[in-house]
């Protein structure tokens, strides 16, 4: 039941919201076949046990994980290649072994069950450490593009990562304990709430994950290091002159085409001289404006200051001010204000 809301969930979801078509039907794969694969759990602890039912649980359940990993890709917007179809391999492998298992003695299905389990333990680790580098080699693309700190948007992807691992663990425990082992009585209770509750969870975060928007790939930097120096030199005027930072939406295109540039170059520049992302660097300058409206002894009240300082520094948010701040100087701004400012 839960599978088959989230099925319905992002069955409509995927008419309603065109930008997000690959995302949602790749959810949409995920949680049908998880709904086929837990109605063949229903139908074997009811008794109502067949050769179709068997058939399908094991190809279903080396199908799941690997939709699971194809949904991620189409978030982090990865190209598609052949990495999915080889993780689904094991399940048309089965397909065409199972019936072949059904009629000859030579391939039991101790060893077909044998063989899917291995595979399906191979799939989890796998879909698990890819997926967290999808996840991370995004972020710092976004953190590259973007100075309005847009890879937050990532961050309900990572808690989905976090279920996802003790999902897949739990998964992998009751694969190799194997079903047999819970037939038969009450005891089919305990994992089948534990993994419903899992599989909500997944469900819920993933409806909560905005699709991030559009980043370049680098491409490898041919510039040397005079010219990169100078190109950085350029940067930093720009960025004190201009005071490009105080646009919340700035990005480095925007920053390219004001030091006539392109974007990997500067990307390099500003990675190579400051070891810092894009964001990362322009939330600096941010910081120190703000500092110096927080020194600012003309402001009648430390909040005024403080809301003045947000207002014109290029901060997307209030949220966003704070918590930088205090990533950078250690201290928070009314702390900062008050260390400056002359007590009564």
């Amino acid at each position: 039941m839960v599978c088959l809301f989230w099925g319905v969930f992002f069955l409509i979801r995927l008419f309603t919201r065109s930008n997000e078509l690959r995302v949602s039907g790749m959810l949409l794969l995920f949680y049908g076949a998880a709904a086929v694969l837990y109605t063949d759990h229903w139908l074997y602890f009811s008794d109502m046990r067949s050769a179709a039912g068997e058939y399908s649980y094991f190809i279903v359940n080396l199908c799941v994980y690997p939709l699971y990993y194809a949904y991620l890709r189409a978030l982090t917007r990865t190209e598609r290649d052949a990495e999915v179809p080889l993780l689904l391999l094991p399940a048309a492998l089965v397909a065409v072994l199972f019936p072949i298992a059904a009629m000859r003695d030579d391939l039991t299905n101790d060893t077909l069950r044998f063989f899917a389990r291995i595979c399906f333990a191979f799939q989890v680790v796998w879909v698990w450490v890819r997926g967290y580098r999808l996840l991370r080699s995004t972020q710092e693309r976004m953190d590259n593009t973007y100075s309005d700190d847009r890879s937050r948007l990532l961050r309900p992807a990572h808690i989905m990562l976090q279920l996802f691992g003790i999902t897949s663990a739990m998964s992998m425990l009751l694969n190799i304990i194997g079903r047999e082992f819970f037939a038969g009585g009450f005891s089919v209770g305990g994992p089948a709430i534990v993994m419903s509750v899992l599989l909500y969870g997944l469900g819920y975060t993933a409806a909560q994950t905005t699709v991030p928007p559009e980043t370049v790939t680098e491409e490898p930097n041919a510039a040397s290091t005079e010219e990169t120096d100078h190109l950085m030199q350029r940067i930093e005027q720009a960025m004190r002159e201009q005071k490009l930072f105080t646009n919340s939406h700035l990005t480095i295109q925007d920053l390219a085409a004001a030091v006539g540039s392109n974007r990997t170059y500067v990307s390099n520049a500003i990675n190579r001289n400051c070891a810092l992302s894009f964001s990362q660097y322009v939330a600096r300058y941010r910081v120190e404006f703000a500092q110096q409206i927080l020194r600012d002894a003309k402001y009648p009240s430390d909040h005024d200051a403080i809301t003045d300082a947000i207002a014109v520094s290029g901060f997307s948010s209030d949220q966003n001010f704070y918590r930088v701040f205090k990533d950078i100087t250690g201290t928070t701004p009314l702390q900062y204000r008050q260390q400056y400012m002359p007590k009564n």
